[in-house]
């Protein structure tokens, strides 16, 4: 029990070490609720972040919730993650080389899972879901009057999702999941118009607080060929959710406030119905190969602005992994993975008439730890997303992903352990 508690320790101080404030700014974070995010900050990163069809009895996998089905029973497993992320911005609109890169660590994830039965398994945790980091000029026209005036406008904050799922194996082969969530954050959002129709600066600041319950229902079937052969089959879909929001607004003149009140709404944004299909194939349990398919149906909210709109989006992600395995006894043992992948989006932002895309390459490798249930994984991105057309900023992305892992026993009835 000692050495349960002080790994688990180790790994919240971990967390709480990469803990920051976001310094990655993205100038499309202003729409909607911001850059959504597409890792899991699993075992997939490295794949491209494909996976809705993998499952295991050692690692965890969270793009589909009927993955933990697979996992031993009686042991109890705890992952925490961070990143690392470098952007550099190309377009006409950067006019000062100095703001032409960002870079920014961060903690992303904690998650815990056990399998109570045979059949049933849960799993806690913390993910992102959006982030938000802006800042930029522009023109602003005064309503009623033909005066334009400089405007600053930037903005902060993230979405998170707390998130509850249980896993069932129905079959030998065939599982089934349901993830419930609650979405919630903050973002402020700062507007600066310049003195120039006034005798002072005008500054509006919003805070709004998110919250609203999410739910995602998985599935999984997996059969064996042969001796050599495995083939496996997943399925996700997530519901339509309206994201409830509390305002707070103040406006003000100078030094002066004009304006100071708070408000609710309960459709501040819509987030669609989202649904996701995968399959990969084992040979020899050493080599896997996985292709997702994922699409969201953001055309139908009829969410646009002045010079863009929400439209469908599609990702494609396919990865490839080498597993070094050892045998000792009768039991079968990994000590290294290696991956590759790669991704392609339609993003979900229209703007000046250019979908977004994002698109990109993954590397991976991780190893568990002789004698001990702790395993590391890490893996490299490198992507692109946006375009220098239409006055539009490209970003070019390389983010590195850390994992911690770790499993043991989670009661103490004296067990005989072989991994």
């Amino acid at each position: 029990m000692m050495k349960r508690s002080v790994v688990v320790t180790y790994l919240l101080v971990f967390a709480v070490a990469v803990a920051h404030a976001q310094n990655n700014t993205s100038p499309y974070s202003i729409i909607g609720i911001g850059d959504l995010e597409k890792s899991m900050f699993d075992r997939t990163s490295g794949m491209g972040h494909a996976g809705i069809a993998l499952s295991s009895n050692r690692f965890l996998y969270q793009g589909n919730p009927a993955s933990y089905a697979k996992i031993d029973e009686h042991y109890f497993y705890v992952e925490v993650s961070s990143r690392f992320k470098g952007v550099a911005y190309s377009g006409a609109p950067i006019t000062d080389p100095t703001q032409a890169n960002s870079s920014d660590l961060q903690f992303k994830k904690i998650v815990l899972a056990i399998k109570p039965k045979p059949k049933w398994a849960l799993s806690i945790g913390l993910l992102p879901f959006s982030t938000s980091n802006y800042s930029f000029y522009g023109k602003k026209t005064v309503q009623g009057s033909n005066y334009t005036a400089d405007a600053y406008y930037e903005g902060s904050g993230s979405t998170n999702q707390f998130y509850v799922a249980n896993s069932f194996a129905l079959t030998k082969n065939f599982s089934v999941g349901v993830q419930a969530s609650y979405l919630f954050g903050q973002m402020e959002e700062k507007e600066t118009l310049a003195a120039t129709v006034s005798d002072t600066s005008l500054i509006t600041t919003r805070n709004i607080y998110l919250g609203s319950p999410y739910l995602k229902l998985g599935a999984q079937y997996r059969i064996r060929l042969n001796r050599q052969w495995d083939v496996s089959l997943g399925a996700t879909i997530a519901n339509k959710t309206r994201l409830n929001a509390n305002y707070d607004l103040e406006v003000k003149e100078g030094t002066t406030t004009i304006i100071s009140n708070a408000s609710y709404k309960s459709n501040y944004f819509t987030i669609p119905l989202t649904y996701a299909g995968g399959l990969a194939v084992t040979y020899k349990d050493a080599y896997t190969f996985a292709i997702d398919y994922d699409h969201q149906d953001w055309s139908n909210l009829n969410y646009k602005g002045i010079s863009y709109s929400l439209v469908n989006s599609q990702k494609i992600a396919a990865g490839f992994e080498y597993s070094k395995k050892q045998r000792y006894l009768d039991q079968s043992f990994e000590k290294y993975f290696l991956q590759t992948g790669v991704f392609y989006n339609n993003s979900y932002l229209r703007i000046a008439g250019q979908q977004l895309k994002d698109f990109g390459a993954t590397f991976g490798a991780g190893v568990q730890l002789n004698r001990s249930g702790l395993g590391l994984q890490g893996s490299v991105e490198v992507g692109q997303r946006g375009t220098t057309a239409a006055n539009l900023i490209k970003e070019k992305y390389t983010q590195v992903n850390f994992t911690i892992s770790y499993r043991d026993f989670w009661y103490s009835r004296k067990m005989k352990k072989y991994n």
